[in-house]
């Protein structure tokens, strides 16, 4: 039979071995190993299958190591037994300590590698490929392919792309998962062998975890699971950086700055009913839901209602025709046609606190090292000056440079509302009066205290109703304070 199981998972545990040891114990008289240390690196396990061999009248036999342990009817008591019973706890012993000195080594070196720029093992970050490395080891360089496929995504981002859509856009280009491309590159530079294709089916999730690590900015990463992982440092608490990043500085800074704002929008845009979060319940706020009813006639009634939530009934009486709501967003659509379209542009600031207090630190490190004569050796007063000097040149490189807050700027693009409404998708329309596509009429202000949130209303009266009752509001949360004037 074949063992592909770590010899320190007990016998009764292992795949291969566990069943002729319990259902098909009654099958085999002899089990034979090479050594000692490939049946069990645990004296416990050892002791254990000894005991349970005897009381089943089997034979053990380790052919390297020349024991046996013969346990057959009339034999249970025999001095060779009782000697060789001996042999095998004390290799099983030497066996566990080995172990145990493999585990500290390696270990050791995963913990020496982890402040080094070579790479560990495992799989790559996706839009990286393992390469050697001079001087031994590996270590990582951006793929020709899949770097283009990360790359790609925050092109698609920073154009106002949802991550849905870039997972679409990623499929339809062909680019390959992240685990389908480390199945189709197993053996070569991928340790990992997958007996099975992955799905080659690519989620909003996985964009985000891709665009969000800073792995693809060349940067190390320690830690086993994704949200236990945090950039490498090095003895002087420096970042690692261990392959050329796949984005400049303002592109990573930019891309960061869409997720976080693209993060607290929760409204739905896939398959949303048509003026979903634009109308809204003028005594609640909260918006109103499209409700379609067919009548026996065969006719279609299509109505906007306030709906009951978690902790609020609903509004009675508030209720509108869809054919209302679609004449007020008309009505205001005719007075925003005018309005001049802006894109939000990222500017990327500027701030090396960070990189001044790693290097300050750096040096206090180093200062201290001298005071405790760790340089005491021939040639070490060299070494030491060298190191401070470089310290003392990038400290003083980085107190240079300007020092400013990032920033988002408004740019005309040229083309009015009446322009962007002309659009044919009808989500689109939606999603440019809610103001979350990138173009957007005028710049969005958060509200500061005592400040109503900004917004151009239309209202019109609801259903059955004797006297104009206020049901509908349509809010424009893209628009500023100078809707107003604008407007009014």
């Amino acid at each position: 039979m074949l063992l592909d199981v770590p010899a320190e998972v007990t016998p009764w545990k292992r795949p291969d071995l566990g069943p002729w040891l319990t259902e098909r114990q009654g099958e085999w008289d002899a089990m034979v190993w090479a050594k000692v240390d490939r049946a069990f690196r645990s004296a416990k396990d050892c002791a254990d299958l000894a005991h349970w061999a005897e009381e089943n009248h089997k034979v053990l036999v380790f052919t390297d190591d020349g024991i046996t342990l013969d346990y057959r009817e009339g034999r249970e008591s025999s001095f060779g037994n009782e000697l060789a019973k001996t042999f095998l706890m004390l290799a099983s012993i030497f066996a566990e300590m080995e172990l145990k000195r493999i585990k500290a080594r390696v270990t050791a070196a995963h913990k020496h590698l982890r402040k080094t720029d070579r790479w560990a093992g495992g799989q790559p970050p996706y839009g990286y490929r393992i390469v050697d490395r001079s001087g031994g080891g590996r270590t990582l360089e951006p793929d020709s392919v899949t770097s283009e496929a990360v790359r790609y995504m925050g092109k698609l981002l920073l154009e106002g792309q949802s991550q849905w859509m870039i997972a679409m856009a990623l499929e339809g280009a062909g680019f390959d998962t992240p685990s389908m491309h480390a199945y189709k590159n197993q053996g070569d530079t991928y340790t990992s062998k997958r007996k099975t294709a992955p799905s080659n089916h690519w989620n909003p999730t996985s964009v985000g975890k891709i665009l969000r690590s800073p792995a693809t900015m060349g940067l190390k990463l320690t830690g086993r699971s994704v949200k236990a992982r945090k950039i490498a440092r090095d003895a002087k608490g420096l970042p690692i950086r261990m392959a050329k990043p796949l984005f400049t500085e303002g592109e990573w800074a930019a891309v960061q700055a869409a997720m976080d704002e693209r993060a607290i929008t929760k409204e739905r845009s896939n398959g949303a009913s048509p003026w979903l979060g634009v109308a809204h319940c003028d005594r609640c706020g909260d918006r109103f839901y499209r409700q379609v009813n067919l009548a026996k006639n065969g006719k279609i009634y299509e109505y906007y209602r306030c709906a009951k939530t978690a902790g609020k009934p609903a509004c009675k009486g508030q209720s509108v025709r869809g054919e209302r709501v679609t004449t007020a967003i008309a009505a205001l659509v005719d007075r925003l046609a005018g309005l001049a379209m802006t894109v939000r542009r990222f500017i990327p600031g500027e701030d090396h606190t960070e990189q001044l207090n790693h290097v300050t630190q750096a040096m206090k490190d180093l200062r201290e090292e001298k005071r405790r004569n760790l340089f005491d050796y021939p040639g070490g007063d060299d070494e030491y000056s060298e190191a401070l000097e470089v310290l003392v040149d990038e400290r003083r490189r980085l107190a240079a440079l300007p020092q400013r807050s990032s920033t988002w700027v408004e740019v005309e693009t040229g083309q009015t509302f009446a322009d962007a409404w002309a659009q044919p998708d009808q989500d689109d329309r939606r999603q440019l009066l809610l103001g979350r596509r990138r173009v957007r009429a005028l710049r969005h202000q958060d509200r500061g205290p005592g400040r109503r949130q900004a917004g151009a209303e239309v209202r019109c009266p609801g259903e059955g109703g004797a006297g104009p009752v206020r049901a509908l509001l349509l809010r424009g949360r893209h628009l500023a304070d100078r809707t107003g004037d604008e407007l009014g």
